[in-house]
């Protein structure tokens, strides 16, 4: 059996096909993502539906993995109380969110609407009383989240339809700009090492 060794010699007018695959692999992935956060917030119903709708399987899955660790754990004397209660909470809001997607969505709204809220204001009460370097920043972020809660919780069962959804589409479309930026620093570099 004969092992050939082919080199990969380029002319001084050609360019290999190797770095391109490099960054461009990516480039091209975040693009799709990108355009997949665009379509996300176009369809804002129907993205804060599917999530939902993922989260309550994730929450099911998550439950019976717990539940049957629990069981696992009972030979070895570990908590198994503790695992198995958990278990069958996860699983049953799972189902539940699975079973009924728009009252599911509802809460998760009233739970991004408190964590806006509450993440709100410990930024700005922090960056007042420590005043650390640039704890304006902090403050507005703060008063911006603060706000965020207030309006959602102020329009609650409507926000519902939309809030979710456009938070996942935000962070698809950032997510892909961020696989595009990357790719094209890459790109740079290479160009830099290159010459």
């Amino acid at each position: 059996m004969a092992i050939t060794i082919e080199r990969n010699e380029t002319t001084p007018g050609s360019t290999s096909k190797v770095p391109s695959t490099i960054w461009g692999g990516p480039f091209i992935l975040g693009l799709l993502i990108a355009v997949l956060g665009i379509v996300s917030l176009g369809a804002t119903l129907v993205t804060s539906l599917v999530t939902a709708v993922f989260f309550g399987a994730m929450l099911t899955v998550a439950g019976v993995s717990e539940i049957v660790a629990a069981f696992r754990v009972r030979k070895g004397g570990g908590p198994f109380l503790l695992y198995l209660l958990g278990g069958v909470l996860s699983a049953v809001v799972g189902l539940f969110i699975l079973v009924y997607p728009k009252a599911g969505l509802a809460a998760l709204t009233l739970l991004l609407a408190g964590y806006f809220f509450a993440s709100g204001l410990f930024h700005a009460i922090t960056s007042v009383v420590d005043r650390y370097p640039r704890w304006g920043w902090d403050l507005f972020y703060g008063a911006v989240s603060i706000f965020l809660g207030i309006v959602v919780m102020a329009e609650w069962p409507i926000s519902a339809v939309w809030l979710v959804g456009t938070m996942v589409g935000i962070g698809i479309l950032f997510r892909g700009v961020a696989l595009m930026a990357g790719s094209l620093t890459l790109r740079r570099a290479m160009r830099q090492v290159t010459t």
